[in-house]
């Protein structure tokens, strides 16, 4: 295993160095980023981007899961929380890999959200097209814009 020297940043000897509330945090993270390297950085989990909008009759939900077959994911609505989990499998097995970079991240991970509006589930429709997953939910009647007419009053 080689050794490999870090640039370490000269420790400041400033008399009138200037304090915020964030300058205790940052200095504690420095430290301990230079005592233990790239072991100090976190794994990434995986967080599928998602956005949620409103048309007249429904409610949206349009999902990022690149690399993801429908069958990998789970869509459930209860109440007013509508809820996706999936599953992001690793590439398939080989002997031996030496990973020069490693950030695709791997695993399980569920969204949900709170629905803004009472929606009809039994007409709720998903659809998967290259990697992004759309999720229709019709509104209920009660739910959906109603155009109030104007009365003009003299």
């Amino acid at each position: 295993m080689a050794l490999v020297r870090r640039n370490v940043r000269p420790a400041e000897i400033t008399p009138f160095r200037t304090w915020g509330p964030f300058s205790l945090l940052e200095e504690a993270n420095r430290l301990f980023e230079e005592v233990l390297g790239d072991f100090a950085r976190p794994v990434a989990t995986y967080v599928a981007p998602a956005d949620l909008y409103e048309t007249d009759e429904a409610l949206v939900l349009e999902m990022a899961v690149p690399g993801l077959a429908p069958e990998d994911l789970e869509v459930s609505l209860e109440g007013g929380k509508l809820t996706v989990r999936g599953q992001v499998k690793p590439a398939e097995e080989v002997k031996v890999r030496r990973y020069y970079l490693q950030e695709i991240p791997h695993g399980s991970f569920v969204r949900t959200f709170t629905l803004p509006v009472e929606v009809d589930a039994s007409q709720a429709k998903a659809e998967f097209r290259h990697g992004i997953l759309r999720l229709t939910l019709p509104k209920v009647a009660e739910a959906r814009a109603k155009r109030i007419p104007i009365e003009v009053v003299q």
